[in-house]
């Protein structure tokens, strides 16, 4: 009897399956090598867990987003039941691997460990660093100290929760880290290492009812902030008709005084806003960003923009007030 754990690795293209035309150029095409071909040439792999594969999507992550989340999520939720499976490995660009891994987070209930992995350089690369991430992430995914923690991210050895993941850098192996608070733990060799105690996500597993209907998710605009431009800008808020808006603020979530003023007029009008920072660690709190006195005007907390967007979209859709969404952004910073 084969007592070897069974992963479902779920390709989704991205520079992990990319494909360039010599080992040291720095072009390539995304999503073109199919996930079982992939894993087939990672050596000691199948001597430590059995392997089924599909491929879902084959493009760079840049050209996914909601719509494709969701059906990843469906067929994770579909797959779920069955007793031959004990845990899922998603391979994906790592464009928005912050994203999807969020996105994941807040509307599954993991009956089975999920784990992502990407790539920075693609499979025809020297020295790829996927076929090491995808071996990684399999260990985490099967490893009895990582049990019900919801959604992880495994990149260059570390290990992350879901709603921590950031992309840091563009182009370097150590690209992703933890914020708040730093990875739960490594892996060195063959061995998982843990720090302290993981916590899954206060708010796991939410907003499960977006996959039980088929509404599209409310557009949600993010707003970037740059030096000099509040009068271009000012515009820009005139006449944008979403529900929901994210700022890219300047620091701890300043803006120019004319601009506030637009944003809590729309405020006044029903507009729900989530005021974040152009930062890569996002810090907004009531008493750092500029003062626009209106319930439906939010500090971001540790949110990026991006993540922002995806909580309010997914809120707006359930037609959440301000103060749930505030209560949620709370719950967020707790590590």
């Amino acid at each position: 009897m084969n007592s070897k754990p069974t992963i479902y690795i779920i390709g989704t293209g991205g520079t992990i399956a990319g494909e360039g035309s010599n080992a040291t150029t720095a072009s390539y095409k995304s999503g073109q090598i199919n996930t079982k071909r992939l894993v087939n040439a990672i050596p000691g792999l199948g001597k430590k867990v059995n392997i089924r594969t599909e491929t879902l999507f084959s493009t760079g992550s840049e050209n996914l987003g909601p719509d494709n989340w969701k059906i990843l999520a469906l067929r994770i939720e579909e797959l779920s039941d069955d007793p031959e499976i004990n845990a899922f490995l998603i391979t994906h660009g790592t464009d928005t691997l912050e994203e999807v891994s969020f996105f994941l987070d807040l509307v599954l209930k993991p009956k089975k460990p999920i784990v992502l992995t990407g790539a920075m350089r693609s499979s025809t690369a020297l020295s790829a660093d996927g076929p090491a991430n995808i071996f990684q992430a399999s260990l985490a995914a099967i490893s009895p100290k990582l049990k019900n923690q919801g959604v992880l991210v495994v990149m260059n050895g570390l290990i992350i929760q879901g709603r921590q993941a950031i992309k840091t850098d563009s182009l370097a192996l150590e690209s992703f880290s933890s914020y708040p608070g730093g990875p739960i733990g490594k892996i060195v060799g063959e061995e998982v290492f843990i720090f302290g105690i993981p916590r899954p996500s206060p708010i796991m597993g939410r907003f499960h009812s977006h996959l039980l209907n088929q509404m599209e998710l409310p557009f949600v605009e993010i707003i970037f902030l740059r030096g000099g431009y509040s009068e271009n800008l000012i515009k820009i808020f005139e006449n944008n008709n979403s529900n929901g808006i994210v700022v890219a603020g300047f620091g701890a979530g300043t803006m120019p005084k004319n601009l506030a003023k637009v944003i809590s007029e729309k405020a006044k009008a029903g507009n729900i806003f989530i005021v974040s920072s152009r930062v890569s660690r996002v810090s907004v709190l009531p008493e750092t960003m500029t003062s626009i006195d209106h319930n439906n005007v939010l500090p971001a907390g540790v949110l990026n923009p991006q993540k922002s967007a995806i909580l309010l979209s997914l809120g707006l859709k359930e037609n959440l007030k301000a103060f749930e969404l505030v209560k949620f952004l709370k719950l967020l910073e707790i590590q």
